[in-house]
Formats: structure tokens, C-alpha cells, sequence
């Protein structure tokens, strides 16, 4: 019950902030009341480890013909770790809210409530009929949010694009659980079948975002920072839970070594244009696909615990990074000790990232040691990088509250590298981290010193569109011409030659199918 009551207490404080909003718009606590339900989901997650792991089923659905498995969460050391970072994120986007423009937005704040809840749903499901609604859920609120944000025909076709890869994950899901289906075993996360694996990666894949590369965000910059980054990060969150749930044999495949290379090109790729990206809000989407690709090479080398771990750093690192408006010089230097929650060194939260299961060729660590060494000098420089507001023009009261959702994700980042998890207190593969950070080290100092690392606006580079969007134009031009020729077979064979066509057509079938029989 533990776990129903964190999700209902979300839920419920972002009813109420909705009811105020229509009922007494100008409810001066509501604030307080959004902060306290979002402080304890938070505590009430902690409370879950008294008992883990922790099972909620729902009540069987209706013809069991058709729904074999009901709706079933689980709380166990691979999922506590996301729900922890998810309502931490919830709790600081609302802490750091104070210092928004749009302070107070009791709908954005309702927003972050429901797809926290949305979220934590999404990382304790146990199988795949239970994944697939709450991704639904997730998609059709991000369709929204971004369809009601952007305007113009080209970022709304951008949106779909992005809304479409989501739906074929989703359906790469479902196609998954059939073949377990046919081959005499049901799916769940906990045991899943060895033929269901790839299945589940690439599902996990398509809807991490790396297609299309850049997805639009809103135009408005406190809600991009707010509800913006939340919601990136959850959608992120409920597929990086699949990718820890992946089984050991799945990944003995011998399309192994093509898929690591892969994800290691995108791992490079986003290391580059996150170092690259003069705004860190619109580098964001790289900073996803870098993180991502790491998660996905942990699953890869049979490694949960270091998916885990790459993802919960995805999400607190990259949480206090986005949420950060404010330009304090003390603050700035709390926000680089997050370093060290990425650097994968000993008894840090990404310590068991680079461990694995399997052998590895050393080929690949001439890759994603780099990569993770961009990311860790992106890191270093958006953290630098001058911030929207002054801490002094802020109220006293929001000088107070600010920093306290910046420091609480990196304290959450300490601790899960500490305990709390199967993945914490371990040395890990201590001499990668080792050498990431000296390469990290090495890139910092050179960086302002070599003008190809310097973040400048340069012809060739293009925050705001990736140069694959020329591949998905290319693929959304030829579906508008198979549409286009469609219609026009279509109107061809209703004018008022369409039954000569017809019989033509036919004519036409009955000789190629008479040369057959010959």
C-alpha cells in the first residue's frame, strides 16, 4: 500500500491545485500546499525500503481471454532508485520555482505532480500491458504540452515525428509480449524471457528520443525550465527502466558488437554537441541521448545496476543542471560537486556504471571513454555558464528556499552512491572512471584554449536542428508523396472512369496470373 499511497498523494495535491485554481485563483498558499505534497511522496519513497520489495496488483481485467496479466507494480533495488530521483526532481523544480518569472503557476506545478506520479507508475511496472498505459499516458500529455506550445507547420510536424517514434516503441513493446506469448511464457520484468530481450532494448531505444535527434520544447523559458525539464525527464525515466529489466542472455547475442558500436556513435555524438551547444537548455536533448547511450551500453554488457546508476545520474544531474536560473557564486561551485556523482570513481553513484558481465572488446572503451568524458566537460561548462537571473535581485525569502532544490538533488546523487540499492558502495571498474576524469580534466583546461571545444555559434553548427532532422525530412517528404499518390489512385478510381480502370486492373491480374499457370 506504501506504494499507492506515494502516487495518490501526488495525484491528489495536483487535483487540488487545479480545483484552487478555478475555484479561489488568487490562494496565496497554494505553493506551500504543492511543496508539502511533493516533500511526502518524497519521504513516504524513503519509507518503502522498511518493506521492499513491495507489491501492488490490481484487480484482474476483463475477458481474461484477452488481458492475460493485470496491471502489476513493483518497488524493488532496480526501481527504488529511479522512484527516489523522480520525486526529488518533483520537489526541487517546485523549491526552485520561486525564482521563475511565471511564479506563481499552480497549472505547471499540477503538471510536474501528475507526471511525477505518472512517472513512478511507469519505472514499478512489472509488465508490459502495465508499461504500455502509463507510457500512453505520458505521450498524449507530452503530444499536448508541445501541440499547445509551438506554432508553425514545420515544429508541429517535428512534434508528430517525435509523438510517432514513441508510439512504434510502444508497439515494439507489445510485439515483444506476443512473442513471449507464442513461445509458451508470459512476460514480465522480473523473468523475462531470453527471445523478448532485443525486443525491449530496442523499444527502450526509440522512445529515449535518439529519433529524431531534437525534439521542440516550449517557447517560454520559466516553463521550459520548470515543467519543461521535468517532463523531459521522466519520459526519459519510464524508458530507462526497461533497459535495467533487459535479461542476461538477451545480450550474448551476436548482434552485440554492431549494437555497442551503434551506441557508442551516439554516445560520442551527444558528448559532442552537449560540449558544443551554447545554450544548455537546448542542449538538453543531447545531454538525454549522451546519458541514454551509456544506460543502454550498461544493459548491453549485462550490467542493471549500471544502467540504473546511469540513469538515476540522467535524471539528478541533469535535473540540477536544467532547474539552475540563478547565478550565485557559492551555488555554482555546490553544482560542479556533481561531477562527482558522473565520474563513475569508487563509491560514486555511477561507480558500477562501467562494470560488465560480459567480455568486452577494448575497441569500444576507445569510444565511450571519451564520450563519457565529454559529458562530464559539458557538465563542468554549462555549470559555468552565466545564469537568467541575479541571486541578489531575488526576495529574501527565495534566496532561502532556491538553493535548497539544487542541493537536494546532489545530495540525493551522494547518497544513492552510498546505499539504498544493490548498485551503491562498489569500487566498480575504477580505472575507467579514472581515466575519464583525467581526459575530463584535460579537455576543461584546453577547452577555452582550442576554439573547436568553445561553445561559440559557429556556421556550421546548429543547436536547435540536428543535422539527421535531414534524414526524417527526407522520410516525412517521401510519406507525403505515397500519400499524394494514394489520393490520387484513390480519385482516379471513383471519377467517372474508375469502372474502366477497374475492369482494366483486372485484365491486367487475369494475364499475369494465366502466364503463371502456364
Amino acid at each position: 500500500m506504501l506504494i499507492l499511497l506515494t502516487v495518490v498523494i501526488l495525484f491528489v495535491t495536483a487535483l487540488a491545485l487545479l480545483i484552487l485554481r478555478w475555484v479561489r485563483p488568487h490562494f496565496r498558499a497554494v505553493w506551500l500546499l504543492a511543496v508539502g505534497g511533493a516533500f511526502l511522496a518524497w519521504v513516504s519513497v524513503f519509507l518503502w525500503q522498511l518493506h521492499m520489495p513491495l507489491v501492488f496488483i490490481l484487480p484482474a481485467w476483463q475477458p481474461e481471454s484477452l488481458f492475460v496479466d493485470s496491471p502489476v507494480f513493483l518497488a524493488d533495488n532496480l526501481s527504488w532508485p529511479y522512484a527516489i530521483s523522480l520525486t526529488t526532481l518533483a520537489l526541487a523544480a517546485l523549491l526552485t520555482a520561486v525564482a521563475r518569472k511565471n511564479f506563481p503557476n499552480s497549472l505547471a506545478w499540477a503538471g510536474i505532480l501528475t507526471l511525477t506520479g505518472l512517472g513512478l507508475l511507469a519505472v514499478l511496472a512489472d509488465n508490459p500491458l502495465t508499461l504500455v498505459l502509463i507510457w500512453a499516458a505520458i505521450d498524449l500529455a507530452e503530444l499536448v504540452t508541445l501541440l499547445r506550445s509551438v506554432t508553425g507547420s514545420e515544429p508541429r510536424e517535428r512534434v508528430v515525428i517525435a509523438f510517432s517514434a514513441r508510439v512504434v516503441g510502444l508497439g515494439v513493446l507489445l510485439w515483444a509480449s506476443i512473442a513471449s506469448t507464442a513461445g509458451g511464457t508470459t512476460l514480465n520484468f522480473i523473468a523475462a524471457p531470453t527471445q523478448a530481450g532485443l525486443y525491449m532494448l530496442v523499444a527502450a531505444g526509440l522512445r529515449l528520443g535518439v529519433l529524431p535527434i531534437h525534439l521542440p520544447f516550449t517557447t517560454e523559458s520559466a516553463l521550459r525550465r520548470g515543467y519543461g525539464t521535468v517532463l523531459r525527464l521522466v519520459s526519459a525515466a519510464s524508458s530507462l527502466i526497461l533497459l535495467a529489466r533487459i535479461p542476461t542472455s538477451s545480450v550474448t547475442s551476436p548482434l552485440t558488437p554492431a549494437l555497442l558500436a551503434l551506441v557508442a556513435l551516439a554516445a560520442l555524438y551527444g558528448g559532442w554537441m552537449w560540449v558544443r551547444s551554447p545554450k544548455t537548455l537546448n542542449a538538453r536533448p543531447y545531454w538525454l541521448i549522451g546519458m541514454g547511450s551509456l544506460t543502454i551500453a550498461a544493459a548491453l554488457r549485462a550490467n542493471p545496476a549500471g544502467s540504473v546508476a546511469w540513469g538515476c545520474a540522467l535524471i539528478l544531474g541533469g535535473g540540477a543542471l536544467f532547474l539552475s536560473s540563478v547565478h550565485q557564486k557559492w551555488l555554482t561551485r555546490l553544482l560542479l560537486t556533481g561531477v562527482w556523482g558522473l565520474s563513475a570513481l569508487p563509491f560514486s553513484l555511477t561507480a558500477a556504471g562501467w562494470s560488465s558481465k560480459t567480455s568486452t572488446w577494448w575497441v569500444f572503451w576507445l569510444l565511450f571513454i571519451p564520450a563519457q568524458a565529454l559529458l562530464l566537460t559539458g557538465y563542468i561548462q554549462h555549470s559555468l555558464r552565466p545564469a537568467e537571473n541575479t541571486f541578489e535581485a531575488q526576495p529574501k525569502w527565495a534566496q532561502l528556499v532556491y538553493p535548497v532544490g539544487i542541493v537536494l538533488m546532489l545530495l540525493v546523487m551522494f547518497a544513492l552512491g552510498l546505499g539504498g540499492w544493490q548498485g551503491a558502495q562498489t569500487m566498480g571498474t575504477w580505472w575507467v572512471g579514472l581515466v575519464a576524469t583525467l581526459l575530463t580534466i584535460t579537455l576543461a583546461w584546453i577547452r577555452p584554449r582550442l576554439r573547436l571545444l568553445t561553445p561559440v555559434q559557429a556556421h556550421w553548427v546548429r543547436p536547435a536542428t540536428a543535422w539527421l532532422d535531414w534524414l526524417y525530412r527526407g522520410l516525412w517528404n517521401l510519406y507525403r508523396v505515397l500519400g499524394w499518390l494514394s489520393a490520387l489512385f484513390t480519385q482516379i478510381l471513383e471519377s467517372d472512369g474508375g469502372i474502366l480502370w477497374t475492369l482494366l486492373f483486372l485484365v491486367l491480374f487475369a494475364s499475369l496470373l494465366a502466364g503463371g499457370i502456364r
